[in-house]
């Protein structure tokens, strides 16, 4: 499925009136900011309208605070620096998190990016809150839990490992140190499976020939989140300043993993916007890589 046929999809369901997710509005304001074209700027501002209106503060979780931000780029719409805000401190309050390992770092990471249009007082926050979950959780050389209420239950997994990661590596974002990202680059280490650093295959169902990341029969979305996160480990390593500072997994080809995740996902089929958007959000991210 090609970006032009994810946006045909996309303005198709504007039409119909659909209310759009969260995944479905970044992917518009990302071709938007590409294009300026006046039929994405139209579904753009529908959507944002809509769930702007149709979503309570307490009901704008992570995923739209970070569709909110990106949107902030484009958008004079002033209703959402204040929904932003209000959705963040409805996050924080919930700190210090409890429950489960990939709600946690997923609502840290929304904080770090509602933290450009916030203000320097949450990024503070967010960061406390990251390297508390990650002194509960982090044990060199052991996965993480799936819980932080009990932290030597059951191992994580794929997406908790990529919640981690994700959330790790926009702290390194915002704060260009270097613990934030190796570690994130860690964590994904330790849910790959077998394979030498010569493989030059990669499967989400395992085999012999190369590393794997064990996700048969979960949901889509961790398919799409693993992906993305490989490709922003794949940017560090095109970086060779970072390269020459960081410790890296040299042998690692993220790209290659990412581009073997998306090509085993089945295409979105007939007109499921928000998983055609993720689909399109995680091509994106590789095209980009590139």
């Amino acid at each position: 499925m090609q970006i032009a046929s994810i946006m045909e999809m996309l303005l198709r369901a504007d039409a119909r009136g659909e209310r759009l997710g969260p995944a479905a509005l970044t992917f518009l304001v990302r071709r938007y900011a590409e294009t300026g074209a006046d039929e994405v700027r139209g579904a753009l501002e529908r959507g944002l309208s809509n769930a702007l209106d149709g979503l309570p503060a307490g009901d704008i979780k992570a995923a739209w605070i970070h569709t909110l931000c990106e949107a902030a780029a484009v958008t004079d719409d002033e209703r959402i620096v204040g929904a932003v805000t209000d959705a963040a401190r409805s996050l924080r309050d919930g700190w210090p998190s409890r429950g489960a390992m990939v709600g946690a770092m997923g609502d840290v990471d929304a904080c770090l990016a509602a933290a450009s249009l916030v203000g320097s007082d949450l990024l503070g926050a967010a960061i406390d809150e990251l390297e508390r979950v990650v002194c509960l959780a982090y044990r060199p050389g052991e996965r993480l839990p799936q819980s932080l209420r009990n932290p030597d239950a059951d191992d994580g997994g794929v997406e908790e490992h990529v919640a981690a990661a994700t959330a790790l590596l926009t702290a390194h974002d915002m704060t260009a140190r270097l613990p934030y990202s190796m570690l994130a680059e860690e964590l994904m280490q330790a849910v790959r499976g077998a394979g030498g650093p010569q493989a030059a295959h990669y499967s989400l169902t395992g085999g012999p020939k190369g590393p794997h990341y064990d996700l048969t029969g979960g949901p889509k979305g961790p398919h799409y989140e693993l992906a993305r996160v490989l490709c922003r480990l794949a940017r560090l390593h095109d970086d060779e300043d970072y390269k020459r500072t960081a410790v890296v997994a040299r042998s690692s080809d993220y790209r290659g993993e990412a581009k073997a995740v998306l090509e085993e996902i089945p295409l979105p089929d007939g007109e499921r916007s928000e998983d055609a958007a993720m689909f399109g959000l995680a091509t994106d991210e590789l095209v980009r890589t590139s």
